[in-house]
């Protein structure tokens, strides 16, 4: 493949200064600089201004520019390369930036690696171009400056780190590659002071001290141990209340005391629609009278007849089966009135919501708490759920006092998720609160509670839901 010549026709205008130029160099190359002293006075002045250069950048513009004074180079590269012998060019002459992308700078950095295949880049080398250009290059036939001359940089363990590959129309002469190879030692000195300078420049260091330091105090900070806690909603209960139930079967047809009033033993608390049981009764009564009246019937015929005698003991027994059942039937009639087991607050949601409800025997309907033994239930989702120790440590904030916290222990927790309030499955735990000089909290009272579990590090404890979502995406 052939590359036309107008490719490289701008990189020679803009990169190669022409003959005559002010950066064409000595007109009578090395043989005069060695003859004048004003050559060497030039030759000092640019080492010197290698050696003062401030960065790469400055130095990598001396390299590709100053040089051409001294060995009439048309065009200069300045290399880098890696540890891993990979070229690449980092200034051009009279070039202000270089495009990796570009056609010139890729076909320079192929011919720099087939010379590092062949003979390697660690000592300094002058071809005619073709040499070393692929099959496929258009640069040995097209490239204005065929002759080539190749000056490494090597640092003190003897390892290339860069270079500067030289280009003109003449062939290099002895003199002009030694000038060049005092300048590429110089330069490759200058080179090395300039990036350890940079690299351990105070201010440098001390933003990697300060950036050290901060990793170290992260890293201290992530291993050190925290107890694990989780927010749940919570809501003051009743320690040990007393139950109220339905002890019959039937419909509520009136609940007497208003919720959270204060009521005695004895006190009537709901009453049953009694309309089955009394008929039932009423049918038990009249029953009762008829196996009264057999009975006294066999009697009378138990006196002159045998049959009689026979026919009394069924009438007795007949007769106390009534009787049976009419104590039954008096019995659940009286169960149609419920009244309160023990002294307390009625504890209940709505009294429409009771009026009219069927229950069955044993069905709950309010609670009798007494309001100085309060606890607290936590309703702990099964997301926020950690591993909850017995007598593990909580706070709780009331939304009716969220300045003041409460304290208390866990006294006991459910082993299995169920269903809450709002219909999230969670773990439920009853805490103990703390005594303290304050009232008791009222029943009823929610909040939110912080729960203290099992000790762990920062770390897991900030990153616990990405592992925990990070695990069930990954399938571990």
């Amino acid at each position: 493949m052939t590359m036309p010549q107008s490719k490289f026709e701008a990189s020679r205008l803009a990169g190669a200064p022409l003959a005559g130029s002010p950066d064409a160099g000595p007109p009578n190359g090395p043989q005069q600089l060695q003859a004048e002293p004003s050559g060497v006075r030039a030759l000092m002045r640019v080492e010197a201004l290698a050696r003062e250069a401030k960065d790469l950048g400055e130095l990598r513009h001396l390299i590709a520019n100053e040089t051409r004074k001294f060995n009439r180079a048309r065009q200069i590269f300045v290399v880098e390369v890696s540890a891993a012998s990979h070229s690449m060019i980092t200034a051009i002459s009279s070039v202000a930036s270089v495009d990796p992308q570009s056609y010139l700078v890729k076909e320079v950095e192929g011919l720099l690696r087939a010379l590092s295949d062949e003979l390697g880049l660690a000592e300094p080398t002058e071809f005619t171009l073709p040499a070393y250009c692929g099959a496929d290059s258009g640069l040995g036939g097209t490239y204005p400056f065929p002759e080539i001359a190749w000056m490494p940089f090597i640092d003190r363990r003897g390892r290339v780190f860069g270079g500067m590959l030289l280009a003109r129309d003449l062939p290099w002469t002895n003199d002009e590659l030694s000038v060049t190879r005092r300048l590429s030692a110089t330069f490759a000195h200058a080179w090395r002071e300039v990036s350890t300078a940079n690299a351990f420049s105070p201010r440098q260091f001390t933003a990697t001290r300060w950036s050290l330091a901060a990793v170290a105090a992260v890293a201290v900070l992530l291993v050190m141990p925290v107890p694990m806690t989780a927010l749940a909603p919570v809501e003051i209960i009743a320690a040990r209340p007393s139950i109220v139930s339905a002890q019959a079967d039937g419909v509520i047809e009136t609940v007497v005391v208003d919720p959270s009033s204060t009521v005695a033993p004895g006190a009537v608390l709901v009453r049953l629609s009694d309309t089955t049981l009394r008929n039932r009764m009423d049918v038990a009564q009249q029953e009762v009278i008829v196996a009264e009246a057999r009975a006294r019937q066999a009697t009378i015929l138990a006196f002159s007849d045998v049959k009689g005698r026979h026919e009394l003991g069924l009438a007795e027994a007949e007769l106390a089966l009534k009787r049976a059942e009419l104590t039954f039937a008096r019995d659940l009639l009286g169960k149609t009135v419920i009244v309160a087991p023990t002294t307390g607050i009625a504890v209940y949601t709505d009294r429409r919501s009771l009026v009219g409800k069927p229950v069955v025997t044993g069905e709950r309907i309010m609670e009798i708490a007494n309001p100085a033994e309060v606890e607290a239930r936590v309703d702990l989702a099964v997301p926020d759920a950690i591993a909850l120790l017995p007598d593990s440590y909580v706070r709780i904030f009331l939304d009716a006092d969220p300045l003041r916290p409460l304290e208390g222990r866990v006294v006991r927790h459910d082993y299995r998720a169920r269903p809450s309030e709002g219909d999230i499955l969670a773990y439920r735990a009853f805490v103990r609160l703390a005594a303290t000089d304050r009232a008791a909290p009222r029943i009823g009272l929610r909040g939110t509670a912080q729960v203290h579990g099992a000790t762990t590090t920062l770390g897991f404890y900030l990153f616990r839901r990405p592992l925990a979502a990070a695990r069930q995406w990954i399938g571990l």
